[in-house]
């Protein structure tokens, strides 16, 4: 028996795959990948809406071991319990490395919503992420809850994974 969520699912994913959405394109289905955003916006509140971005906000984090993978911390905005902010906002990231492997920066993604849509190009036409992070001073969000998850490697293709949850105001 499959559960309703799974039966929603499907049908969402199939009629995203059958009709034309102005943000995301029949090729960028398949990768997960939004074309550019009008005005250097990082997520247009259109998308924010067709992506379901506050459904990622509301959604639980997903549990992940923390072991001798890579780290990511988020400086800006400064993490706290119900974070809200004002658009534009500064989002700074530090990137931790183990010592037996340093981080690859060319392996940097940043997803948004619940559905994980990527939009790292967004992000790095204007800043150049580096092996120890990036800061880019202007991001600009349409205001609602919203959800990024920033992921990179190291050398040794483990993973670090961190979600930021905020919401604009």
């Amino acid at each position: 028996m499959i559960c309703n969520t799974k039966v929603l699912t499907l049908v969402a994913l199939i009629a995203l795959s059958l009709s034309p959405l102005s943000a995301f394109s029949q090729s960028s289905a398949t990768t997960g990948t939004m074309q550019a955003a009008p005005q250097g916006w990082l997520v247009s509140p259109a998308e924010a809406l067709d992506f379901k971005g506050e459904d990622g906000f509301n959604e639980p984090s997903a549990l992940r071991a923390r072991g001798t993978a890579p780290l990511i911390d988020v400086l800006k905005p400064e993490p706290v319990a119900d974070l809200k902010v004002k658009a534009p906002f500064a989002i700074t990231v530090l990137f931790k490395n183990q010592a037996d492997a340093q981080i690859d920066p060319s392996t940097f993604k940043v997803m948004y919503g619940a559905l994980k849509i990527n939009i790292t190009d967004r992000i790095t036409k204007f800043v150049k992420v580096t092996k120890d992070g990036f800061s880019l001073e202007n991001a600009q969000i349409p205001v609602g809850k919203h959800r990024l998850t920033l992921q990179v490697q190291d050398e040794k293709q483990r993973v670090a994974e961190r979600e930021l949850r905020l919401e604009v105001e």
